[in-house]
């Protein structure tokens, strides 16, 4: 048992020492502005880049999976990219926003013709 009693002193002899080499630092009002100053002052700006651009990465990726979401949404609930070229060909509609896209004759006057 002694042994073990021997390693407690040890111990706390090294609590004791370390504590007087390292006092507690006074908490006072501008105790944290005054830490925060100091661990900014040790950033360099590689670090700043590094964090700021892994920021960026992080968006990007995120902007990337949503837009991908929407297209893949979009694509598989239109119905004109689930029809086949034959299928389209065969329906007699003509799609709404392509019938606007119908040519217009001009007689020589410059107003429209009578198309029949």
């Amino acid at each position: 048992m002694s042994l073990g009693n021997d390693r407690e002193q040890r111990l706390n002899q090294l609590f004791t020492e370390y504590g007087a080499a390292c006092p507690d630092p006074e908490a006072g009002a501008s105790f944290m502005p005054m830490l925060w100053q100091r661990i900014e002052a040790r950033r360099s700006p590689v670090l700043q880049w590094v964090t700021m651009s892994r920021r960026a990465l992080v968006g990007a990726a995120a902007l990337c999976m949503v837009l991908g979401l929407v297209m893949t949404r979009a694509l598989t609930s239109s119905q004109f990219y689930q029809t086949t070229y034959i299928e389209a060909l065969d329906d007699n509609e003509v799609p709404e926003d392509l019938a606007a896209l119908h040519p217009v004759a001009f007689d020589s006057n410059g107003g429209p013709a009578d198309q029949q």
